[in-house]
C-alpha cells in the first residue's frame, strides 16, 4: 500500500502552496506582464532572424561565425538561412528561432 501524502500542484518546478493566496488583480498584472514579455520576445526573434539572414545571405558572413556568436547548431543557422530567402522572395515562413 502506498502512503497518501499530500503533494501540493506543481507550477513549472515550484509547488504552489495553498495557503497563498493571489487575488484577482495580482493574476492580471502578472498575466498582462507575461503578455507584453512574450509579445518584445517575438519581436527580438524576428529581429534576430533578419540580422542572421542578412549577414549570411546578403553580407557573405561565414556561418561557422553566426554559430559562434549564437550557440545555434550550424543546421538551424542553415535552416534560418533558408527560411530567410524564401521571406526575402515574398513566401510565409514558420521558422521559429528560440533557444
Amino acid at each position: 500500500m502506498t502512503s497518501q501524502l499530500f503533494v501540493p500542484p506543481g507550477v513549472g518546478h515550484l509547488r504552489v502552496c495553498q495557503n497563498l493566496s493571489v487575488t484577482d488583480k495580482q493574476l492580471a498584472d502578472a498575466l498582462r506582464s507575461f503578455k507584453r514579455a512574450e509579445s518584445v520576445l517575438d519581436e527580438r526573434r524576428q529581429e534576430l532572424f533578419k540580422a542572421i539572414g542578412r549577414a549570411i545571405v546578403e553580407n557573405g558572413e561565414r556561418q561557422a561565425a553566426v554559430v559562434e556568436q549564437t550557440g545555434y547548431t550550424r543546421e538551424h543557422v542553415r535552416r534560418i538561412c533558408a527560411a530567410y530567402v524564401r521571406w526575402k522572395s515574398g513566401e510565409t515562413t514558420t521558422l521559429k528561432i528560440a533557444r
